[in-house]
């Protein structure tokens, strides 16, 4: 059963991350909860360009930043 599989297709819900400063990395940060952790999307500001990676977080204890 994956984030892909046909019950979980569209079920990503992408939080907008709190970044520091533009030292030439990404402007705009996302996380979307997933089993067995978060998947983590990275843009600039023409969403062309990015990244994307999981970090492991069983439990889902990564609590963000307040504005």
């Amino acid at each position: 059963m994956g984030i892909f599989s046909k019950d979980h297709v569209g079920a990503l819900t992408w939080e907008s991350i709190k970044s520091k400063g533009n030292n030439g990395g990404p402007q705009y940060t996302y996380r979307a909860k997933i089993h067995g952790g978060w998947l983590v999307e990275t843009e600039n500001y023409t969403g062309q360009c990015g990244g994307l990676t999981f970090v492991p977080d069983p439990n889902h204890d990564w609590q963000l930043e307040r504005l």
